[in-house]
């Protein structure tokens, strides 16, 4: 009998962001940024940042049918976390054909998992969820579930923030920060690489580069560490 494997996209939930990475990255040395973009970019990715983070501390995994806090705003908070985190850095990329193709990419990758997640559901809570999905949106809040907003960090747990959380937010705003360096680096500050003044005059720069790579660092030595120590409990 054959085995039949599941067959995913080429672009997928699990490589998205790292692809979607590296073209901003090389986008970053085409296309410019002004204050505008880097403002509002940097305001997403904060509010991507919040939702993941509370998300984590909300969520109760295979255990209950999560309806409360911020599940009482979307019914999946981490993908809208991840959607804004993902924008903010096609924005700070300066490709603005980027950033408009993103939502496109997004529910071609994310979907499949979105619709399996919620096949499961269905089948474990039945008519609980059926209501649930009736009464709450899939990814982004509408004009009745966003009036749930002043509650979404019930239920939260500290407990369930666990060290690779820490360590993901920290790469998250290297990122961020780096491609905002090749900004600031690229055209004629690559000309005077070798000239005796290129500290003084580029300090910021330099500062940038400094706090990315210690982000970078911190965040991998976080996640190391807590590979180490015992799986916490997801309930207090």
């Amino acid at each position: 009998m054959e085995n039949h494997k599941k067959k995913y996209p080429i672009i997928n939930r699990s490589n998205l962001r790292d692809i979607l990475i590296v073209i901003c990255i090389f986008s970053s040395v085409i296309y410019n940024l002004d204050n505008v973009r880097l403002i509002v970019s940097f305001f997403l990715l904060t509010f991507g940042c919040f939702f993941h983070y509370v998300t984590k501390g909300v969520l109760i995994r295979n255990i209950v049918l999560c309806k409360e806090g911020i599940y009482n705003v979307v019914r999946h908070p981490y993908y809208m976390a991840n959607y804004f985190i993902d924008s903010s850095f096609c924005l700070l990329s300066g490709n603005i054909y980027l950033f408009l193709a993103y939502p496109f990419l997004f529910y071609w990758s994310y979907g499949p998992t979105i619709r399996q997640e919620e096949s499961v559901l269905a089948g474990l809570y039945e008519k609980d969820f059926l209501k649930y999905s009736l009464d709450v949106p899939q990814l982004f809040p509408d004009a009745y579930s966003i009036r749930n907003m002043k509650e979404v960090i019930k239920g939260f747990s500290k407990q369930r923030i666990t060290r690779n959380e820490i360590s993901r937010f920290m790469r998250f705003w290297a990122t961020g920060l780096f491609i905002v360096l090749i900004h600031n680096i690229k055209g004629e500050f690559l000309t005077e690489l070798n000239n005796m003044l290129f500290i003084r005059d580029h300090y910021r720069e330099i500062i940038l580069l400094v706090l990315v790579i210690v982000l970078f660092v911190t965040s991998f030595f976080i996640q190391r560490k807590s590979e180490l120590l015992p799986i916490q409990a997801e309930i207090e």
